[in-house]
Protein backbone atom coordinates (compact mmCIF):
# COMPACT_ATOMS: atom_id res chain seq x y z
CA UNK A 1 0.00 0.00 0.00
CA UNK A 2 2.79 2.44 0.40
CA UNK A 3 4.13 2.29 -2.92
CA UNK A 4 1.01 3.02 -4.18
CA UNK A 5 0.23 5.82 -2.13
CA UNK A 6 3.23 7.15 -3.15
CA UNK A 7 2.46 6.93 -6.38
CA UNK A 8 -0.79 8.60 -5.94
CA UNK A 9 0.63 11.02 -3.85
CA UNK A 10 3.11 12.38 -6.48
CA UNK A 11 -0.16 12.02 -9.28
CA UNK A 12 -1.90 14.24 -7.34
CA UNK A 13 1.31 16.99 -6.67
CA UNK A 14 1.76 17.14 -10.45
CA UNK A 15 -2.48 17.58 -10.56
CA UNK A 16 -2.37 20.00 -7.68
CA UNK A 17 0.20 21.89 -9.94
CA UNK A 18 -1.62 22.18 -13.24
CA UNK A 19 -4.70 23.27 -11.09
CA UNK A 20 -3.33 25.73 -8.59
CA UNK A 21 -0.47 27.50 -11.18
CA UNK A 22 -2.82 27.62 -14.29
CA UNK A 23 -4.93 30.68 -14.78
CA UNK A 24 -8.48 31.21 -12.99
CA UNK A 25 -10.33 33.46 -10.80
CA UNK A 26 -8.44 32.79 -7.83
CA UNK A 27 -5.03 33.45 -9.07
CA UNK A 28 -6.55 36.32 -11.28
CA UNK A 29 -7.63 37.61 -8.05
CA UNK A 30 -4.27 37.40 -6.38
CA UNK A 31 -2.46 38.69 -9.34
CA UNK A 32 -4.91 41.95 -8.84
CA UNK A 33 -4.38 41.90 -5.01
CA UNK A 34 -0.33 41.58 -5.66
CA UNK A 35 -0.93 44.53 -7.75
CA UNK A 36 -2.53 46.61 -5.86
CA UNK A 37 -1.53 46.05 -2.74
CA UNK A 38 1.84 43.77 -2.58
CA UNK A 39 2.92 40.53 -1.14
CA UNK A 40 2.45 41.52 2.34
CA UNK A 41 -0.80 42.37 2.38
CA UNK A 42 -2.44 39.64 0.36
CA UNK A 43 -1.47 37.51 2.47
CA UNK A 44 -4.23 36.62 4.37
CA UNK A 45 -6.37 36.66 0.45
CA UNK A 46 -4.00 33.48 0.05
CA UNK A 47 -4.23 32.13 3.79
CA UNK A 48 -8.11 32.22 3.21
CA UNK A 49 -8.39 30.40 0.02
CA UNK A 50 -6.17 27.96 1.78
CA UNK A 51 -8.55 27.46 4.61
CA UNK A 52 -11.72 27.88 2.05
CA UNK A 53 -10.44 25.14 0.06
CA UNK A 54 -9.49 22.86 2.64
CA UNK A 55 -12.84 23.44 4.38
CA UNK A 56 -14.53 22.29 0.72
CA UNK A 57 -12.86 19.25 0.61
CA UNK A 58 -13.32 17.94 4.55
CA UNK A 59 -16.89 18.82 3.57
CA UNK A 60 -16.77 16.53 -0.09
CA UNK A 61 -15.18 13.92 1.89
CA UNK A 62 -17.82 14.02 4.30
CA UNK A 63 -20.99 13.50 2.45
CA UNK A 64 -21.39 16.89 0.12
CA UNK A 65 -20.79 14.98 -3.04
CA UNK A 66 -23.51 12.23 -1.92
CA UNK A 67 -25.83 15.75 -1.15
CA UNK A 68 -25.10 17.03 -4.59
CA UNK A 69 -26.08 14.19 -6.55
CA UNK A 70 -29.33 13.84 -4.08
CA UNK A 71 -30.52 17.51 -5.14
CA UNK A 72 -29.36 18.52 -8.03
CA UNK A 73 -31.05 22.03 -7.66
CA UNK A 74 -28.36 22.44 -5.30
CA UNK A 75 -25.67 22.21 -7.81
CA UNK A 76 -27.51 24.18 -10.22
CA UNK A 77 -27.87 27.23 -7.37
CA UNK A 78 -24.25 27.52 -6.75
CA UNK A 79 -23.03 27.20 -10.81
CA UNK A 80 -25.89 30.60 -10.66
CA UNK A 81 -24.21 32.12 -7.50
CA UNK A 82 -20.96 31.33 -9.23
CA UNK A 83 -21.91 33.18 -12.32
CA UNK A 84 -23.42 36.08 -10.82
CA UNK A 85 -20.25 36.49 -8.61
CA UNK A 86 -17.81 36.41 -11.26
CA UNK A 87 -19.69 39.14 -13.29
CA UNK A 88 -20.21 41.20 -10.85
CA UNK A 89 -16.10 40.60 -10.09
CA UNK A 90 -15.70 41.90 -13.70
CA UNK A 91 -18.15 44.82 -14.02
CA UNK A 92 -16.11 46.00 -10.40
CA UNK A 93 -12.74 45.33 -12.35
CA UNK A 94 -13.77 46.75 -15.56
CA UNK A 95 -14.84 50.31 -14.12
CA UNK A 96 -12.45 50.53 -10.97
CA UNK A 97 -11.74 54.20 -10.53
CA UNK A 98 -8.16 55.38 -11.96
CA UNK A 99 -6.07 57.77 -10.31
CA UNK A 100 -5.46 57.61 -6.84
CA UNK A 101 -7.79 54.55 -6.31
CA UNK A 102 -6.33 50.99 -6.27
CA UNK A 103 -7.12 49.32 -9.67
CA UNK A 104 -9.00 47.07 -8.27
CA UNK A 105 -11.71 49.74 -6.98
CA UNK A 106 -10.99 48.85 -3.29
CA UNK A 107 -9.58 50.40 -0.37
CA UNK A 108 -8.41 47.01 1.40
CA UNK A 109 -6.71 43.45 0.00
CA UNK A 110 -9.73 40.74 0.23
CA UNK A 111 -9.35 39.21 3.88
CA UNK A 112 -9.29 35.58 5.43
CA UNK A 113 -13.01 35.55 5.54
CA UNK A 114 -14.30 36.47 2.26
CA UNK A 115 -11.56 34.34 0.07
CA UNK A 116 -12.22 31.30 2.03
CA UNK A 117 -16.19 31.87 1.44
CA UNK A 118 -15.31 32.39 -2.03
CA UNK A 119 -13.57 28.98 -2.64
CA UNK A 120 -17.25 27.51 -2.44
CA UNK A 121 -18.59 28.90 -4.85
CA UNK A 122 -15.18 29.00 -7.35
CA UNK A 123 -15.94 26.18 -9.93
CA UNK A 124 -12.21 25.54 -10.31
CA UNK A 125 -11.98 24.88 -6.60
CA UNK A 126 -15.27 22.44 -6.74
CA UNK A 127 -13.33 20.45 -10.34
CA UNK A 128 -10.03 20.26 -8.04
CA UNK A 129 -11.42 19.20 -4.98
CA UNK A 130 -14.28 16.60 -6.65
CA UNK A 131 -11.39 14.74 -8.34
CA UNK A 132 -9.21 14.90 -5.52
CA UNK A 133 -11.85 12.92 -3.69
CA UNK A 134 -12.51 10.39 -6.29
CA UNK A 135 -9.57 9.89 -8.89
CA UNK A 136 -6.65 10.11 -6.09
CA UNK A 137 -7.82 8.55 -2.87
CA UNK A 138 -7.30 4.22 -2.35
CA UNK A 139 -10.56 1.89 -1.78
CA UNK A 140 -11.21 0.07 1.23
CA UNK A 141 -9.22 0.47 4.09
CA UNK A 142 -6.66 3.13 2.76
CA UNK A 143 -9.11 5.20 2.16
CA UNK A 144 -9.28 7.67 4.73
CA UNK A 145 -5.67 7.90 5.03
CA UNK A 146 -5.27 8.70 1.29
CA UNK A 147 -7.93 10.88 0.94
CA UNK A 148 -6.20 13.03 3.88
CA UNK A 149 -2.81 12.91 2.21
CA UNK A 150 -4.73 14.48 -0.73
CA UNK A 151 -5.63 17.47 1.33
CA UNK A 152 -1.96 18.19 2.51
CA UNK A 153 -0.73 18.03 -0.67
CA UNK A 154 -3.46 20.36 -2.07
CA UNK A 155 -2.41 23.03 0.41
CA UNK A 156 1.56 22.17 0.29
CA UNK A 157 1.66 23.04 -3.93
CA UNK A 158 -1.26 25.39 -3.50
CA UNK A 159 0.87 27.47 -1.40
CA UNK A 160 3.54 28.65 -3.35
CA UNK A 161 1.29 28.30 -6.08
CA UNK A 162 -0.57 31.47 -4.99
CA UNK A 163 2.15 33.52 -3.52
CA UNK A 164 3.69 33.27 -7.36
CA UNK A 165 0.54 34.92 -8.48
CA UNK A 166 1.01 37.43 -5.77
CA UNK A 167 4.92 38.52 -6.66
CA UNK A 168 3.85 38.94 -10.75
CA UNK A 169 0.83 40.98 -9.84
CA UNK A 170 3.52 43.04 -7.65
CA UNK A 171 5.54 43.17 -10.79
CA UNK A 172 2.99 44.19 -13.03
CA UNK A 173 2.10 46.48 -10.81
CA UNK A 174 5.35 48.66 -10.86
CA UNK A 175 4.18 49.78 -14.68
CA UNK A 176 0.92 50.91 -13.63
CA UNK A 177 1.68 54.42 -12.76
CA UNK A 178 -0.63 56.12 -15.66
CA UNK A 179 -4.56 56.22 -15.77
CA UNK A 180 -4.01 55.01 -19.18
CA UNK A 181 -1.85 51.83 -18.29
CA UNK A 182 -4.31 51.51 -15.28
CA UNK A 183 -7.17 51.29 -17.50
CA UNK A 184 -5.59 48.85 -19.73
CA UNK A 185 -4.77 46.67 -17.12
CA UNK A 186 -8.15 46.51 -15.15
CA UNK A 187 -9.83 45.88 -18.66
CA UNK A 188 -7.38 42.74 -19.46
CA UNK A 189 -7.93 41.22 -15.68
CA UNK A 190 -11.52 41.95 -16.65
CA UNK A 191 -11.65 39.81 -19.81
CA UNK A 192 -9.61 37.06 -17.99
CA UNK A 193 -12.01 36.70 -15.14
CA UNK A 194 -15.17 36.36 -18.02
CA UNK A 195 -13.23 33.76 -19.82
CA UNK A 196 -13.46 31.46 -16.52
CA UNK A 197 -16.83 31.69 -17.11
CA UNK A 198 -16.75 28.73 -19.41
CA UNK A 199 -15.75 26.61 -16.15
CA UNK A 200 -19.07 26.99 -14.68
CA UNK A 201 -21.31 26.75 -17.90
CA UNK A 202 -19.96 23.37 -18.88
Amino acid sequence: MEMTLTALTLSAAVFCATMTVTPGPNNLLLAQSGANFGVRQSVRHIVGIRLGTTSLHLAMLLGLGALFEGFPLLHQVLKTLSLAYLLWLAYKIATAPLGGQSTSGRSKPIGVLEAAMFQWINPKSWLAVMTLCSAFTLAGEAYWLSALVMVLVFNVVGLPASFTWVVLGQAIGRFLHTPGRQRAFNQLMAVALLLTLPMILM
